[in-house]
């Protein structure tokens, strides 16, 4: 990283009133030095910076422009740059591209947390390229469990503390360390009955702000909705495991009904409805679901931009890479999950991939 230090010291020493003269006389240099100093073309030796510091008034750390931790506006510019890097250029080069900003900030939590949750968000990529999936997930979930667990060290709010504390339940749960998960479970805060956001809605409406009220409205919709969404799946999964299945059907009719209310992504409904059908040996059943489902994953954008309940309060729309990269490990999954084995000697699970293979690979 390339020092400003020179730049600081001539913007100083003006203020100051010092020439660049006056100014090595009282840190006992020749004023070539201090010339050498402000046009970059060398640095002050490392036992002159308090001299130099307290010569302009300054402090060493403002001499070397040192912050411990990136402001609100500097976490939002790295993260969207970072964000690109993932994007554009691959999770590798993201990856390095992170290290180097937790080495150039290596005490702040909140910085640590937005990674760990980064690597999360861009783990299929990761997966994706991998030799060994399943040694690449173990690794960077553990990966982003150290980066969790100094972030809410390191974190300066309660509330950045909890974030933090949440994210790690949801790592060591998928690492499979379930008795760590739960010790942590038992230390989280009972949740006030009503939060913030509803009690600023109520006053927005009354203070007649609606466009403001409205916003707040359709965020707390979008949260609710998910978080029911949600509960249905896990009810669905418990119930398919329990060989109950006219209770797996009732949920997934209730899961199916949301997204078809709320204009929301059709492929999670069909893919738990596919392997329902497996569950109970419908194969027929369950390859018309395949062929569903490919049609959904090839409409799927994720952006709620035009959403008639959401519009407006979408904070990331995923890119045409990201949709991409979701897709193929789609496929890598159809391909090779042994869960999808009673269907591959079907020629119309074959057809089914070939039309995501063409959207992949549209020139071959």
């Amino acid at each position: 990283m390339e020092l400003c230090i020179g730049t600081t010291i001539l913007a100083a020493r003006r203020t100051k009133g010092l020439t660049q003269e006056s100014l090595a006389n009282l840190v006992g240099v020749s004023s070539a030095a201090v010339s050498k100093w402000e046009t970059g073309a060398s640095y002050p030796d490392i036992t002159l910076l308090p001299p130099i510091a307290r010569a302009l008034g300054i402090t060493v750390d403002t001499l070397l422009d040192f912050h411990a931790a990136p402001s609100n506006e500097e976490l939002h510019t790295i993260s969207e740059q970072l964000r690109t890097i993932f994007d554009e250029q691959g999770f590798s080069a993201g990856q390095q591209a992170a290290e180097s900003v937790l080495r150039e900030y290596p005490s702040s939590g909140q910085l640590k947390v937005i990674l760990g949750g980064m690597y999360f968000h861009f783990l299929s990529s990761a997966l994706l390229h991998a030799e060994n999936p399943k040694q690449e997930s173990e690794t960077l979930i553990a990966r982003c469990l150290a980066l969790f667990e100094q972030g809410e060290a390191q974190s300066e709010t309660e509330n950045e503390k909890l974030g933090a504390r949440l994210l790690r339940i949801n790592a060591l749960t998928m690492l499979g360390r379930y008795d760590e998960a739960e010790v942590l479970i038992d230390t989280l805060p009972n949740q006030h009955p009503v939060d913030a956001d509803t009690l600023r809605l109520n006053l927005r409406l009354a203070q007649n702000r609606l466009d403001e009220a409205e916003q707040l409205a359709r965020k707390r919709l979008m949260i609710h909705v998910h978080e029911a969404l949600g509960a249905l799946m896990n009810l669905t999964t418990a119930a398919r495991r329990q060989k109950n299945f006219p209770a797996a059907h009732h949920y997934l009719d209730a899961y199916r009904s949301i997204d078809e209310l709320f204009y929301l992504d059709r492929s999670n409904g069909l893919l738990i409805g596919l392997m329902l059908a497996q569950d109970e040996g419908d194969i027929d059943c369950a390859l018309d679901l395949l062929a569903q489902y490919i049609d959904a994953r090839l409409a799927y954008t994720l952006d709620y931009r035009k959403n008639p309940f959401f519009a407006g309060v979408q904070t990331h729309v995923p890119t045409k890479n990201e949709v991409i990269e979701a897709n193929r490990l789609t496929l890598r999954s159809l391909e090779e999950d042994p869960q999808y084995e009673s269907l591959r000697n079907d020629p119309r699970f074959q057809t089914a991939l070939d039309r995501l293979h063409a959207y992949l690979t549209p020139d071959a």
